[in-house]
């Protein structure tokens, strides 16, 4: 633990050695300068990984939201659909047409349609959210290695 003065304050030139920068001073002594230069590091370094945490979140957010929408979307589709079926069924019974045959055919394929197309909405939905996601992990990826780079770039200036 003999090290954290020298850290801290850096070490006076004695013998031939070169005298050094610590966090917060210079050969030996406190320094203003430094300490605000290591504190604004320190908190540049905080403020990039509290930025990355608050993009995550609104991405996330973004995602739930995409989520939320596509599901009224889908139903919407389906209750759509519903109504649709039900038109069909009741022309086919007004025309006095069975149940049978073309008429059947018809509205099974109407059916199916109708299914894959609620079904291709909830898709969307997915993947929308998805891509919401995977940004929030970059930005909170992204704030980490901001505030790496804040940290090595501080340090860099004393050593």
């Amino acid at each position: 633990m003999a090290f954290l003065p020298a850290l801290a304050f850096g070490t006076a030139a004695s013998g031939g050695v070169a005298a050094t920068t610590g966090l917060f001073g210079a050969g030996g002594s406190f320094a203003l300068g430094t300490t605000l230069s290591t504190v604004g590091t320190a908190v540049g370094a905080l403020g990039a990984i509290q930025g990355g945490k608050a993009e995550s979140q609104a991405a996330q957010y973004n995602a739930d939201s995409a989520r939320a929408e596509a599901q009224a979307r889908e139903t919407a589709q389906r209750t759509a659909a519903q109504r649709q079926i039900g038109s069909i069924r009741a022309g086919i019974s007004k025309s006095g047409a069975t149940m049978a045959g073309t008429p059947l055919a018809v509205l099974s394929e109407s059916a199916a349609n109708a299914e894959i197309d609620a079904l291709n909405t909830r898709y969307s939905g997915q993947r929308e959210a998805a891509l919401y996601e995977a940004r929030g992990r970059n930005a909170r990826t992204a704030g980490y290695v901001r505030a790496g780079t804040s940290l090595l770039t501080g340090a860099g200036r004393y050593f």
